[in-house]
């Protein structure tokens, strides 16, 4: 064989190895089917005994209902594709947004609580501020920065002020200061604020961590935690406990041995839930009306982060509940221990 001959089947080679690598990388990390054992079975009987409810959209997108007031925590529907995300400036999807609050009555809806200003978080606050004006929406400067962008009027804004309770009907929500999950390569902006009125279409390089908060909400005797991203202040939560625990596990499995332990140590046993609800989990570059899969092996490995919380929460006798559809899961302890 010639050297020039040898040289092309060798970039050949090379090319197929990697169009075979990035077929694998954006292959789901795991399979969700393999968690059956811990998947929430909808049941009609323990829905109806509960008085408060949530629906899981995703990421951290949480709608909480107790029948007449709904709270809805950032409120990401619109989910744009990997490949627009990474060659095309992003924007909300005003259809979506308006199909979303038909089917979800969130006309109910009085406030948004947004966790940080991250496209994946507060991409669609604008078109849910314009198509809900009765709705506040809170969260970071940077967050309501986003906001304005889309014209949403000030008196929609509110300033988040951690430890400082609110109140929407029998929901009472306190924000936390929280930590943002490890920075990586393509998400390392953290503290970094949107510091002027950001205008979509635009990068999602644009949408700026800001801060991050969790959101204690209590309602009818039931004390519920968002903690929507893998980082934690050290005792911050020491003299909390909760009934629920939503529980971000986004990149855990790619953290050293010594920070999974100190954010398990933080939050599960810290916190003593008697429920935990893995978030932000799911492949969000696929369409909110497609069943949730995990997240591609270029972007972490969920089974794994899954199996590290699970063996975690199986340790301190907690009941692990993972939601793949936006059913309506009750937050009564005591139904929702019922088979």
């Amino acid at each position: 064989m010639s050297i020039k001959k040898g040289l092309w089947v060798s970039l050949g080679l090379f090319i197929l190895f990697l169009v075979a690598g990035m077929v694998f990388l954006l292959q789901p990390s795991g399979q969700v089917s393999n968690f059956q054992k811990w998947q929430y079975q909808t049941s009609e009987k323990t829905a109806s005994t509960s008085i408060l409810k949530m629906k899981f959209f995703g990421v951290s997108t949480l709608l909480f209902d107790d029948g007449k007031t709904q709270i809805l925590i950032d409120g990401f529907f619109s989910r744009p594709s990997l490949s627009q995300v990474l060659f095309q400036k992003i924007q909300s999807q005003p259809e979506v947004i308006q199909r979303m609050i038909q089917q979800q009555q969130l006309q109910r809806t009085q406030a948004i609580l947004v966790t940080h200003s991250h496209y994946d978080h507060a991409l669609d606050l604008a078109e849910l501020g314009k198509q809900l004006p009765q709705t506040k929406i809170i969260g970071s400067n940077s967050t309501l920065n986003i906001a304005r962008g889309g014209a949403v009027p000030e008196q929609q804004l509110m300033l988040v002020q951690p430890l400082q309770p609110l109140s929407f009907g029998e929901f009472k929500v306190t924000a936390i200061a929280s930590q943002h999950t490890p920075p990586t390569a393509v998400n390392n902006n953290l503290g970094e604020e949107v510091s002027r009125p950001l205008q979509q279409p635009a990068r999602f390089s644009a949408f700026k961590e800001g801060h991050s908060f969790d959101y204690l909400i209590e309602h009818s005797g039931q004390r519920v935690l968002i903690k929507a991203s893998t980082g934690a202040v050290p005792n911050q939560l020491k003299n909390l406990k909760v009934d629920t625990l939503f529980l971000g596990i986004a990149q855990l499995s790619r953290q050293s041995t010594e920070f999974q332990q100190n954010y398990l140590d933080q939050t599960l046993k810290t916190l003593k839930p008697k429920v935990v609800v893995p978030i932000h989990w799911d492949n969000f570059f696929k369409p909110v009306d497609q069943a949730l899969e995990f997240l591609p092996y270029l972007a972490d490995n969920t089974d794994e982060s899954l199996k590290i919380l699970i063996q975690a929460a199986e340790q301190q006798k907690v009941q692990v509940v993972l939601l793949s559809r936006p059913v309506s899961y009750p937050l009564d302890p005591a139904v929702q221990s019922q088979p």
